[in-house]
């Protein structure tokens, strides 16, 4: 395979990410450029090793292979990069494939449901512990509520009250 890969690993700042592409050029010199970018702690749950290569001093790898030449170290204003081993450079080119090619985590890319963002809302602006949903194996069921029907007892009972 004749190809162009990227990959950069950048565990600095707020947004910490892991950038894939790659480029098959067996499918013509137009052939489009494949990528997908991830958030690092999301990625690397599925892929840890990929912490291996931002650890200690080192906050940025990054890969690129043109057809047959490789760069792999490249320094970036006052950050630290590491040099990448020939078995790790094995790694993220496989990955590459792997992720861009055969889209294997674009499930990780996809927005959140619905019920997720709900989930995520609640956990956000409720605390868990003060939460008696949580805790609701233990107890008695919950009682349900027509509120329909208490309104109008309400309507009744003013209207009572009024024409005494």
């Amino acid at each position: 395979m004749n190809y162009y890969i990227k990959v950069n690993i950048a565990e600095r700042g707020e947004n910490p990410f892991a950038y894939f592409a790659i480029k098959d050029y067996d499918k013509g010199k137009r052939a489009p450029l494949i990528s997908r970018h991830f958030p690092l702690d999301l990625i690397s749950e599925h892929e840890p090793r990929l912490m291996e290569f931002v650890e200690g001093d080192i906050d940025n790898a990054y890969l690129e292979i043109k057809k047959s030449a490789t760069v792999n170290q490249v320094s970036e204003d006052g950050f630290t990069c590491g040099e990448l081993s020939e078995d790790a450079v094995d790694f993220l080119t496989n990955l590459t494939k792997i992720i861009c090619l055969e889209e294997k985590y674009d499930e990780l890319l996809a927005p959140p449901s619905v019920d997720q963002q709900v989930e995520d809302f609640i956990k956000e602006f409720f605390d868990p512990e003060d939460n008696e949903l949580e805790n609701l194996d233990d107890e008695k069921p919950l009682e349900q509520k027509d509120f329909l029907a208490q309104f109008f007892a309400e309507l009744e009972d003013e209207s009572d009250e009024a024409e005494k």
